[in-house]
């Protein structure tokens, strides 16, 4: 008896140990998570975040006579702007700009003109004076020709040396003469270019007084028609009161035509070999949580640029809406899938279900009581599940650890 009770008491311990692994071994189990192979239509996407645009729109412009290259206005700042999304009419203020420095560049061109106007006046004055001395030495080296003419036909009762300088006095005379109408002829000449020359800068300053009043005239931006407003990209961002436009950066806002909405999104450079031209895309708007909505892909940028607000390069993607039946917006917030691939009769298994690295993939799968390491070969994988191409069939079950 006393035996007995010996390998019965040395037997407890072994009785706990085979118990506690069988705990543990179950509560381990129940850790893990055993779900099922299941086939059926397996899709390939890409996630990205765009925005609502109108493919076709009216853009609200700074006057058409500030892009005139005699003026000197480069930029000018919006006093003020109504609300974008405002509902107007053709002819309704949209905006003003800053008169400043147009009122500025009208005072230098008025004081440019003053002073051209001045000169003209003593050029004027100048040829008179000029003119009418210079036809006074003519008419003086006229009379002294007819004078020495007179003294040649006097000469001929004289000697032979009395005669030679009566003729050689006419022949000075002669010269004078000539010389005086020749500088007469150059002295108007050279006062008519000047003249000109004031006239053309006077006509030109007149002219660009005339814009200038005309771009202040127009400072007062209307609507060209009947639609909502939404801001334009100034050069220092989307436009705002204080932004400044000009004729580099033109648009102030623009009338959407919202039958022509379509997603502007950018897709990342490691991603863009995936898509193309009329791939189809699930759209979610932030505005409408509860709808879905679909479009497909109708253009894709040629060169790459910077994702705006991000340090990385994508490439601008634009993608149509299929009809709708809700108001949309421009500007309003979109979630775009991308479909990429799509297969009617794959086998998927979720993505925490598989183990390992970029060269082995495995999963553990039930066989019997038993779990055993399965090897599995890959075909491409979403957000939730892996596509299997070989290693499972259809209902095998595998271990899923929900930590993954």
């Amino acid at each position: 008896m006393q035996i007995k009770k010996k390998y019965i008491i040395a037997g407890v311990p072994v009785m706990l140990l085979i118990l506690f692994l069988i705990v543990k071994s179950f509560l381990k189990e129940e850790e893990s998570v055993r779900v099922k192979v299941t086939r059926g239509t397996f899709e390939t996407y890409i996630t990205e975040i765009g925005e609502l645009k109108a493919q076709k729109s009216l853009d609200i412009l700074i006057p058409e006579v500030a892009f005139r290259r005699e003026l000197d206005i480069w930029q000018m700042k919006i006093l003020d702007i109504v609300e974008e999304g405002k509902i107007v009419q053709k002819g309704d203020h949209v905006a003003t700009l800053d008169p400043t420095d147009v009122v500025e560049q009208l005072r230098d061109v008025d004081a440019k003109l003053d002073d051209y106007y001045n000169r003209l006046e003593t050029a004027k004055l100048d040829s008179s004076l000029t003119l009418s001395a210079a036809r006074d030495a003519i008419q003086k080296a006229k009379d002294d020709v007819l004078d020495k003419e007179i003294k040649v036909e006097q000469s001929v009762y004289e000697s032979k040396a009395v005669q030679r300088q009566a003729k050689l006095e006419l022949e000075q005379a002669k010269r004078y003469y000539e010389r005086a109408k020749r500088d007469i002829e150059q002295s108007r000449r050279k006062l008519e270019v000047t003249i000109d020359r004031y006239n053309r800068k006077i006509q030109k300053y007149e002219k660009r007084k005339s814009l200038y009043m005309q771009l202040r005239s127009e400072l007062d931006i209307k609507s060209p028609a009947d639609g909502m407003i939404v801001y334009g990209m100034g050069y220092d961002g989307r436009i705002r009161v204080g932004s400044r436009v000009g004729r580099w950066a033109p648009l102030i806002a623009t009338l959407p035509d919202l039958s022509t909405l379509m997603s502007e999104t950018y897709v990342k450079e490691v991603n863009i070999a995936k898509i193309s031209l009329g791939n189809k895309v699930r759209i979610s708007i932030d505005a409408f949580p509860d709808q879905k909505f679909t479009g497909e892909i109708v253009k894709i940028a040629n060169i790459g640029q910077e994702i705006p607000g991000e340090y990385q390069n994508g490439f601008k993607v634009e993608v149509k809406l299929d009809p709708y039946h809700v108001e949309l917006l421009p500007g309003m917030t979109t979630t775009n899938e991308i479909i990429t691939g799509t297969w009617d009769d794959a086998l998927m298994v979720p993505k925490n279900a598989v183990i390992g690295n970029d060269s082995v993939k495995y999963v553990l799968k039930r066989s019997g009581l038993n779990t055993v390491k399965q090897e599995v070969e890959l075909g491409g994988e979403n957000e939730e599940f892996f596509r299997i191409t070989s290693g499972l069939n259809e209902g095998d079950e595998v271990i899923v650890d929900p930590k993954l």
